[in-house]
């Protein structure tokens, strides 16, 4: 915005302000007021390389403007405008001696080869009409102006629409929850529902507890549901800017102790009268204008949001549009007062210090009128001089219309289509290959010499572990029997010791022709134990018998030790009741099996 557009909005949310019956308390004070931005605005005009004589007659065209306007408006009123006539201040005369050049100033300035100083003539045009009424003379000037406006109109980007669906929604898809110091004072429950056919419930949570139990709750019925958070401001729902800055400041102290597991998108939304477009079937239906955005967030800051929302309500107004006119100029002076009066970093404090993440801001031009003289208006009283006139008031803002968030697509699974990726290069295998070979020819040629120096032991320690699996897996048969039958086992320890009974050696005597005439069998040597001692001992206790039975076939067979195999099973396998003395003598005993080869 350059800088004599910004005085220019100022003084047309003033004449916006008129059109509201806006209360002038000092006429004096009010014509200096306006003295002072037309001065300014000369003087910016100047400096922006405007002609001196274009400047001076939209100077001109202001003043007899605001002259017919308060004229018109205060003829009511006790007070009277004619002894204040800005005409009169700048030029000596009446707006009634000047009424015939009126419509010739402004026909000039709309053959100006400048489009800044075209749109402000064009946009004058306009504002007189409501004044005037549509005359030939205006008539004649819009007509001849219209082709010129279409080339320098800035086409203003649609709002995004809502996602609004026919059928009524099984399941919500967008949680709204209303926060913020005014939440509880002018959103009330009963007056809340589902939109959309059931597409997006709005809640109010006015505390911090609040907030959590609805969330937890959320998450509980329908995980899968998006949340927003509107944070609605009210510019006249306090007295003044400070009391709005506390209540706001109390309000961030309160809610960042909240631990949240994300931060929630929050939508700042203010709501105030910019225009008078009413909608004839709801006339406190809102007007929106809204600059959101769409996941991810980012770090978004109020200044570049209120940036968009102003290039938002500019590109809308054409010059032709009363309305957008109004809510263009008030719009952009509302967004000053935010800033002037610092509540802008207020906001933007509280949005760092607590668990939301800014999504973007939105400004709601509803009702008929101001409902209280609160913050806004009494700033607008004391730059302007001039309060806005009340309206009854309405029983709650109205909300938003907000975008759905999108439904979860279905993804379908295709089968890729081959690829016939192209041949490697001949010259890129060939290092490969050779190195492949070369580890191979290493591999085999290991194994060569190792079987060539090794295979005697190799083969004798097959020959040890054969038998084992010989044992599981071949049946015994009839001459498979233990050497020692089991109701001719005699004991051959003594109890808890692996030493051989005196008597035993005559036992063992006796099975060395029968081992002898089997040269080409293998012998497993079982131990075994009675129950006395814990089952471990009895374990380690029966393989010792087995090893010691085993030492002493070699030394009295001359057979080598790989012919023999020991095995120890503790006290698991008894012959005799272990409850009596001679049970136990007979269970501490060893047996000797024939393997076949």
């Amino acid at each position: 915005m350059v800088k004599s557009e910004n005085f220019f909005c100022r003084l047309i949310g003033i004449d916006t302000l008129i059109a509201f019956d806006g209360i002038i308390p000092s006429a004096a004070d009010f014509q200096l007021r306006l003295i002072s931005l037309i001065e300014q605005l000369n003087k910016a005009l100047q400096e922006e390389n405007q002609t001196a004589e274009e400047s001076e007659a939209l100077c001109r065209l202001l003043c007899g403007y605001f002259d017919k306007r308060l004229m018109t408006n205060q003829k009511d009123n006790a007070l009277s405008w004619q002894r204040y006539s800005l005409m009169h201040y700048f030029y000596g005369h009446n707006q009634n001696q000047a009424d015939s050049d009126f419509i010739s100033q402004i026909a000039a300035l709309l053959r100006t080869d400048s489009s800044l100083m075209f749109r402000y003539a064009r946009k004058m045009l306009t504002l007189l009409k409501q004044v005037e009424g549509e005359t030939d003379a205006l008539a004649s000037l819009s007509a001849t102006c219209a082709p010129r406006t279409w080339l320098a109109r800035v086409e203003a980007e649609p709002e995004p629409e809502a996602d609004y669906f026919d059928t009524p929604a099984t399941t919500p898809r967008l949680m709204v929850l209303i926060i913020g110091p005014f939440a509880q004072k002018w959103f009330h429950h009963a007056n809340l529902s589902t939109t959309d056919n059931g597409h997006i419930i709005w809640m109010v949570a006015e505390h911090a507890t609040t907030l959590a139990n609805r969330l937890a709750h959320k998450e509980e019925t329908h995980p899968s549901m998006a949340v927003v958070t509107l944070f609605p401001i009210l510019a006249d729902g306090v007295e003044n800017s400070t009391v709005l800055t506390e209540q706001l400041t109390s309000w961030q102290f309160v809610f960042s102790s909240i631990r949240l597991s994300r931060r929630l998108p929050c939508i700042p939304v203010f709501y105030t009268r910019l225009s008078q477009q009413r909608h004839s079937h709801d006339p406190d239906r809102a007007i929106w204008t809204s600059s959101l955005m769409m996941p991810p967030y980012g770090q978004l800051t109020l200044e570049s949001c209120f940036r968009q929302l102003v290039d938002k309500l500019n590109a809308h107004d054409d010059g032709q549009d009363l309305y957008a006119i109004q809510r263009y100029a008030l719009g952009s002076t509302f967004i000053a007062w935010l800033a002037e009066s610092r509540l802008m970093n207020v906001l933007q404090t509280l949005l760092a210090n607590t668990p939301l993440n800014l999504a973007g801001v939105m400004l709601a031009d509803y009702g008929r009128g101001f409902i209280r003289h609160g913050a806004w208006s009494q700033w607008l009283s004391e730059r302007y001089g001039i309060l806005p006139a009340l309206s009854t008031s309405i029983a709650m803002p109205p909300l938003p219309s907000l975008p759905l968030p999108p439904q979860p697509e279905i993804v379908v699974w295709q089968e890729p289509e081959p690829l016939n990726a192209p041949a490697p290069h001949r010259s890129s295998l060939r290092p490969v290959t050779i190195g492949l070979l070369f580890l191979f020819a290493c591999l085999v040629g290991g194994f060569f010499y190792y079987a060539r120096y090794n295979i005697k032991e190799i083969r004798e320690q097959v020959r040890q572990i054969s038998p084992l699996g010989e044992i599981f897996t071949t049946p015994m048969s009839n001459q498979n029997v233990s050497l020692f039958a089991l109701e001719n086992t005699v004991p051959l320890f003594e109890n808890g010791s692996s030493n051989l009974m005196s008597d035993s050696e005559k036992t063992l005597l006796d099975i060395i022709p029968a081992i002898k005439r089997s040269p080409e069998k293998m012998f497993l040597i079982i131990g075994h134990s009675d129950n006395t001692g814990s089952s471990a001992t009895n374990l380690a206790l029966s393989t010792e018998r087995a090893q010691v039975i085993k030492n002493w076939l070699v030394e009295h067979t001359g057979l080598p030790a790989e012919r023999f195999i020991t095995e120890g099973v503790g006290d698991t396998r008894p012959i005799a009741n272990n409850d009596t003395k001679e049970g136990r003598a007979q269970n501490r005993r060893v047996e000797i099996i024939p393997l076949s080869r």
